[in-house]
């Protein structure tokens, strides 16, 4: 680091909130397999999970959008837990990752293209936030101004993603049980007092491949960058299991929630079934704590990879910087392409995974020992094995081109195109593991 960078991290050091954006991450701050967990259950515990599972009931009957779940999650834990483990292993953000197989240039590319996923995300996970907490409040004779209700969810997220991984670990740690408790208390309140299920009526209907493929690319982001988290983790152990429990059970909780009680209700209004089951209060308070920690997560993850990149201006204030155009974005309305979004996502940022995948179990030719020395500006290889996941993504993307399908899930498409080209490319090509 220059000595701009060693003032600017011994000033965040002695304020607490130094993040290791630039070094692997000492012993002292390694963290056991529950805090890794909680973290992602808390981050999963949110109102897009609850908004994705209402739109899923209709577009399935219960019992297959219940398996559709279930099987992306698993899918989803698998693939987070084998990427959690480089992330241990290196001890290194994903955007230093990136850096180290994709070179200077095209990590960097790699980097600002995750933090910009991520700074979609936030803005959509503030727009569900504003919409469906001025619903809840209006329901109580409040009628709050869609941008108030959008400046106070910014200010909330951004007070703790400030501290980063420190707060939201302490964050989770309180957050989690009383999300869950206020959840299964209201799914019991509608067992009891709805007695005959009233299924929500299908109006989108979709194929079990289409809607596992969304239940996959809705958390494909934090899959790829699930290094971030993993990179406290105490053992090998603690980060597989930490990252594969916290994701299969943080995207399945939520989206299996909302189905079911869409299922009893009727209803794919989310404001209008925790109303119907008499959760009240209690609904916008799980809406508050639910965003509060997904979206500063976003955040963090975000600023972590753009401050790796962008060293002249610390952590925290490209925090306030992207806290700000996320407010611009939300205020001008991000909830009505989500299916879209999420396609997207799993076609760009999947293959990636796959690349630093194959470095790290298959190639192993000290391309992460070597971060920060290394003179590649950019690895050809690593970048045509990312476009070739991210062409054949889109082409199998139902909501893209939708030329023909493979797995199903175009997700999984692009990272296995990936994880063949690269591994290809560098053993057959080059079968002295040199690169360009």
């Amino acid at each position: 680091m220059s000595k701009n960078d060693t003032i600017s991290t011994a000033i965040q050091q002695k304020l607490k909130i130094y993040d290791y954006e630039y070094e692997t991450v000492p012993g002292k701050a390694r963290k056991s397999w529950y805090v890794i967990a909680l973290i992602w259950l808390a981050i999963g515990i949110d109102i897009s999970g609850l908004f994705f599972g209402a739109f899923l009931s209709s577009g399935l009957p219960f019992p297959q959008a219940v398996v559709a779940t279930l099987v992306g999650s698993a899918l989803l834990g698998v693939l987070a837990g084998f990427c959690a483990n480089v992330g241990y292993g290196c001890g290194l953000s994903t955007t230093l990752l990136s850096i180290a197989v994709f070179g200077r240039w095209g990590g960097g590319v790699v980097g600002l293209l995750t933090s910009i996923s991520l700074l979609g995300w936030f803005a959509f996970q503030l727009d569900f936030f504003s919409v469906l907490l001025q619903k809840s409040l209006f329901t109580y004779g409040f009628e709050v101004g869609r941008l108030p209700v959008l400046l106070f969810g910014m200010v909330l997220m951004t007070s703790t993603a400030i501290w980063g991984f420190r707060a939201l670990a302490q964050l989770s740690i309180i957050s989690v049980p009383l999300m869950v408790i206020l959840i299964i208390t209201g799914v019991a309140l509608a067992a009891v007092d709805i007695h005959a299920p009233n299924p929500a009526i299908i109006t989108s209907p979709m194929s079990m491949g289409t809607a596992i493929s969304y239940v996959v690319s809705i958390w494909i982001v934090s899959t790829v960058m699930s290094p971030d988290v993993a990179r406290y983790a105490k053992t090998r152990k603690d980060a597989f299991l930490g990252a594969g429990l916290g994701f299969f059970l943080g995207n399945s909780f939520t989206i299996l929630l909302s189905l079911s009680l869409a299922h009893m209700v009727g209803s794919d209004d989310l404001v209008n079934t925790f109303f119907i089951v008499g959760l009240g209060a209690s609904a916008i308070l799980v809406l508050v704590f639910a965003q509060w920690t997904t979206n500063s997560s976003n955040l963090v993850f975000a600023a972590l990879g753009l401050s790796a990149i962008i060293k002249i201006i610390t952590r925290p204030m490209l925090i306030i910087v992207l806290s700000v155009v996320g407010l611009v974005l939300a205020q001008n309305g991000m909830i009505n392409n989500l299916t879209n979004f999420l396609s997207l996502l799993g076609a760009f940022i999947s293959p990636i995974a796959g690349v630093y995948l194959v470095e790290y179990y298959f190639i192993r030719d000290n391309r992460f020992a070597e971060i920060g020395a290394s003179s590649d500006a950019i690895n050809i290889f690593g970048a045509i094995a990312w476009l070739c996941g991210s062409i054949l993504g889109l082409m199998t993307s139902p909501d893209i081109f939708n030329l023909f399908t493979l797995t199903s899930v175009s997700a999984l498409d692009g990272i296995g195109t990936s994880m063949i080209v690269y591994f290809t490319l560098k053993n057959v090509y080059l079968p002295c593991g040199k690169n360009i």
